[in-house]
């Protein structure tokens, strides 16, 4: 996964989520406040803050895959 700088790596992930909670609003209160299993419940805004937006991004491709719920 190549290096998303650290200024746009909010605006991918959320461009990612958008579409499974329909509203801005949602996809941020996901993004700063929903603890993702696997990463110390730490939340997506915490590793996004320590670069870890790919990281992130696989996470997401393993819930679409079936792989994390």
């Amino acid at each position: 996964m190549p290096d998303i700088p650290g200024d746009e790596q909010m605006k991918v992930i959320l461009r990612r989520v958008l579409p499974r909670f329909g509203t801005l609003n949602e996809a941020l209160a996901w993004y700063r406040s929903e603890p993702l299993p696997g990463f110390s419940d730490k939340t997506v805004a915490e590793l996004a803050a320590q670069g870890r937006a790919g990281d992130i991004l696989e996470y997401l491709d393993a819930v679409d895959a079936g792989i994390h719920s």
